[in-house]
């Protein structure tokens, strides 16, 4: 029972040690979980009020290592989910589909400067040499 003689729950904001909590602040908060432990992104316990939208524990193909959704542009680069590279959008070293820059990958990167880029029918039958920069004419 707590100090106060009343029941040990969860959530009644009465810390009580002996029954294994370690933080009650009568529900989920900045601070603490909504299971009366301290709130920290990798518990494997979203806390939706510190601003996590996901906790598996450790970076997953749909959890950023710091507990937000694995996507695209988010400038978190998380190979799970299958990206290489993430700067939040195209730049010199990495494409708009969180991949590395390579010509001949069919994705256009106006920054890493290619001009074209059919994949591997670059040179041969399409509209784009094998070096990305200039169009067959």
């Amino acid at each position: 029972c707590d100090i106060d003689c009343t029941a040990v729950a969860c959530g009644d904001s009465t810390v009580n040690t002996t029954a294994g909590e370690i933080c009650d602040t009568g529900g989920e908060s900045l601070t603490c979980d909504i299971d009366c432990t301290p709130a920290l992104c990798g518990d494997s316990t979203v806390n939706v009020t510190s601003g996590e939208t996901c906790d598996d524990g450790a970076a997953s193909a749909t959890c950023d290592a710091d507990c937000t959704a694995a996507v695209c542009g988010d400038g978190v680069a998380n190979t799970l989910a299958g990206e290489s590279c993430d700067t939040s959008g195209e730049t010199a070293l990495c494409d708009i589909d969180c991949t590395f820059v390579s010509c001949g990958d069919a994705v256009v990167n106006t920054t890493a400067g290619e001009v074209c880029d059919d994949g591997i029918n670059n040179g041969t039958s399409g509209s784009c040499s094998p070096d990305c920069l200039a169009a067959i004419p």
